[in-house]
């Protein structure tokens, strides 16, 4: 049995981790955590949670803690992660990471001393159709990809405001959304690293933070990808897609299609998606998790990285600074 502690009772936590873990065998809630203590014991009650309480710290001195998961807003994700692995305790934390690469790397670094791992929240990596893209890229069936085009399109929560403010969430609409589109490419596509990045943003409805995002990543392999991000697009329904072109052909998701050359002929094949796109996100979150589970229990490996995180992190504060300053931006 993993003995885990939430942190951070707000929307996602409600709507996804605690119903999730709640039916998940093999785990046992021990607390829920949040500064509004009355809601988090509503939750507690709700989901038969032994415990609540306001911090982290009170939470650590019940026994059988084996993680720590971080739900809160995102300036807060540094500070509690630092605490959970001071406490030698295993850690899964919401994208992004934390708001800065000073923070992804001092996280990482506190890890290593602690002997403890590190997980992203990347629930994408999990979705059946992306599983099927990098199945089909790792397989070589579309041969050598050497571009992609990937983006994420969608309203705003207006149930998390603090994303629109820069001292809480360290950025806009990149941070919120493109990291994870940048973090399916690398997943999937597996092209190394980013040598330099050019990259725009957009204030159409927000100040402190960018509502709208467009990259060019160029990787050291030669490969090309194209990452597009919004919140303000105006659009009848939101889209996430990411497109891959190899030499022998092309990969697509949302929905999930392969197209090959064969002789002179063009062949697409596709899988059909029955579920719902909210049956897909929850599906993703569920596999996501109990994956967290199993490498607590040293079933599986570790995947989304703290190591990850902090490549991705690099590449977002290269996509702000060529978007302040109107150029590329070389990673060293």
């Amino acid at each position: 049995m993993v003995g885990l502690i939430i942190v951070g009772a707000g929307n996602i936590a409600q709507s996804v981790h605690l119903p999730t873990l709640a039916a998940m065998s093999g785990v046992k809630l021990l607390a829920i955590c949040d500064k509004q203590i009355a809601k988090a014991r509503i939750l507690a009650e709700k989901y038969k949670v032994p415990h609540a309480f306001r911090s982290l710290e009170e939470a650590l001195h019940l026994p059988g803690v084996d993680a720590v998961l971080v739900t809160t807003s995102t300036d807060a994700h540094a500070s509690v992660a630092k605490i959970a692995i001071a406490a030698g305790k295993h850690v899964f934390v919401e994208r992004p990471a934390t708001r800065t690469l000073e923070e992804v790397m001092e996280i990482r670094t506190l890890s290593q001393e602690h002997g403890v791992s590190v997980m992203v929240g990347m629930n994408h990596r999990f979705r059946p159709d992306v599983v099927n893209m990098k199945n089909a890229v790792d397989r070589g069936e579309i041969g050598p990809v050497y571009y992609v085009k990937a983006g994420w399109v969608k309203q705003r929560s207006t149930d998390a405001r603090w994303m629109a403010n820069a001292e809480k969430s360290g950025g806009g609409v990149l941070v919120d959304l493109g990291i994870a589109v940048i973090d399916m490419i690398m997943h999937v596509m597996d092209f190394g690293r980013v040598r330099s990045v050019t990259g725009s943003v957009f204030h159409q409805a927000t100040k402190s933070v960018e509502d709208g995002a467009v990259a060019i990543l160029n990787f050291e392999s030669g490969a090309v990808a194209t990452v597009e991000t919004s919140w303000s697009i105006i659009r009848a329904e939101d889209l996430y897609y990411c497109n891959a072109f190899g030499r022998k052909g092309s990969a697509y998701i949302n929905p999930y299609r392969l197209v090959r050359r064969t002789g002179n002929s063009i062949q697409s094949s596709s899988t059909p998606e029955r579920r719902s796109q909210l049956d897909i996100y929850m599906k993703s979150y569920a596999t996501e998790l109990k994956h967290f589970v199993n490498a607590v229990r040293g079933v599986v490996p570790m995947v989304s990285t703290i190591d990850e995180a902090i490549e991705r992190m690099r590449i977002v504060e290269a996509i702000y600074a060529s978007a302040e300053h109107k150029r590329e931006i070389v990673i060293p």
